[in-house]
C-alpha cells in the first residue's frame, strides 16, 4: 500500500536528539529542555523552571527525510541499549522509501501529508517499541517573539539576532558526545514514553564505542520509542499513523552564558512523535 497519512500536530511532547548534550560514555542520558517561554517584559526568552541554558522553539521550517518506520516487540539494540547492531528480529516495518526525499513537516502542522513509499501494517500482536529512521540531515528556520515584543532570529550560521530576517539552518547530527563518538542519547521523557536516539549508517548500524569524532556511522538518526501503554493490532485494525510533534521544540535557542535569558546560539532540536492505531 502506497501514501500511507502522516499527521503533523500541535502537541508539547518533547524528545531530546541534540548534537549539543554533554557526553558521559558511549551512550548519554537525555537532559530536559523546555519551550521558550515569552516572558512579559524582558527580551529574555530562556528565563524558565527548572533553569536551562537552552529552550525549544515551534519552527516555521523544518525538513527531514523519512527512511523507514517500524514497531518490535523488544528493544532493537537491547535491554542495555548499547548493542552496535540493529536487532529487527522482533521487529516488522510499516513503511519505507527507497527514494526518499525531504520533507518540511512544519509547514504542515494541523494537516495530513501522505508520504510516498511502501506501507504495510504488522502483524497481529502487541508492540512496545515503534521506531523511525531517518537522514541525519535537518533544515530549520525559527523565530521568536519575547514578552515585550522583541523578536529574535534564528540565523544561518547558528547566531541569532533581532535584526533578520531568519534564515535557513542545516545541521548535520554526527555525534551525542565531543571528543570520542557517543552515538546514544537515552532516556527522554514524552508523554506516555520515553526515547532514545542513535545516530546510526543506513543498516541502522552504530559506531563502537570509542571511536574518533565525529562518529564513523553517521548518515542517518534511528529514534526507539519505549511505550507506557502498548498498542496492539488486531484483525480489524485497517491504519496505523504517525504524528508528528512540534510545538514548543523542533528548533531551539542556547545561551553562551548559562540561563542568562538572552539567545546568542540558534540551531536544530528535538520533534517528537506518536503512533495511533486505526481501529473501526
Amino acid at each position: 500500500m502506497k501514501n500511507r497519512v502522516f499527521n503533523v500536530m500541535t502537541a508539547t511532547l518533547f524528545i531530546l536528539f541534540t548534537h549539543d548534550a554533554f557526553a558521559a560514555g558511549a551512550k548519554v542520558d537525555a537532559e530536559v529542555m523546555n519551550p521558550c517561554v515569552a516572558t512579559a517584559g524582558t527580551n529574555g526568552i530562556i528565563s524558565q523552571t527548572p533553569a536551562s541554558a537552552a529552550c525549544g522553539a515551534t519552527p516555521q521550517k523544518y525538513e527531514i527525510t523519512v527512511v523507514e518506520m517500524g514497531v518490535c516487540t523488544s528493544h532493537p539494540y537491547g535491554v542495555a541499549k548499547d548493542a552496535e547492531a540493529f536487532d529487527a528480529s522482533s521487529c516488522s516495518i510499516v513503511y519505507s522509501d527507497t527514494t526518499p526525499t525531504a520533507t518540511d513537516v512544519a509547514a504542515l502542522i494541523g494537516t495530513s501529508l501522505g508520504m510516498d513509499g511502501e506501507s504495510t501494517l504488522p502483524p497481529v500482536g502487541t508492540y512496545t517499541y515503534p521506531y523511525i529512521l531517518m537522514e541525519n540531515q535537518f533544515v530549520t528556520n525559527t523565530t521568536f517573539t519575547a514578552g515585550d515584543g522583541t523578536k529574535w532570529y534564528g540565523l544561518a550560521n547558528g547566531q541569532t539576532n533581532q535584526v533578520g530576517p531568519a534564515a535557513d539552518r542545516t545541521d548535520v547530527l554526527a555525534n551525542f558526545g565531543d571528543t570520542t563518538c557517543f552515538s546514544g542519547y537515552l532516556g527522554a521523557a514524552v508523554s506516555g514514553a520515553v526515547i532514545d536516539g542513535f545516530i546510526t549508517n543506513s543498516a541502522k548500524l552504530r559506531s563502537a564505542a570509542g571511536t574518533a569524532d565525529p562518529c564513523p556511522n553517521r548518515t542517518h538518526l534511528v529514534g526507539v520509542l519505549t511505550l507506557t501503554n502498548p498498542f496492539t493490532i488486531t484483525p480489524q485494525t485497517y491504519g496505523l499513523n504517525f504524528q508528528f510533534l512540534l510545538t514548543g521544540q523542533g528548533t531551539q535557542f542556547m545561551s553562551a552564558n548559562g540561563n542568562d535569558a538572552i539567545p546568542e546560539g540558534y540551531g536544530s532540536a528535538p520533534f517528537s512523535g506518536i503512533f495511533t492505531v486505526l481501529n473501526p
